[in-house]
């Protein structure tokens, strides 16, 4: 399994998270955890997908020099 990783900026990743609202994002986690169930490929493709939603949502992950002094870097 092959998956593209590229470094988004704060804005980018504020616009990817626009897409759906937060109700719709718990639905998809959801659906992942229940899809994760189907066999090994299926956990895999779960653990790459919800590592990218961990990242969208996990301040940690947000550009630093857009919040230099928030401590989340």
């Amino acid at each position: 399994m092959q998956t593209m990783t590229q470094d988004f900026s704060f804005d980018q990743k504020q616009t990817i998270k626009s897409f759906f609202t937060q109700n719709e994002w718990d639905a998809i986690d959801s659906a992942l955890a229940d899809y994760q169930d189907y066999g090994q490929d299926e956990t895999e493709l779960m653990n790459s997908i919800g590592t990218k939603m961990y990242e969208l949502f996990n301040t940690k992950f947000q550009d630093e020099n857009r919040h230099p002094n928030s401590g989340a870097n």
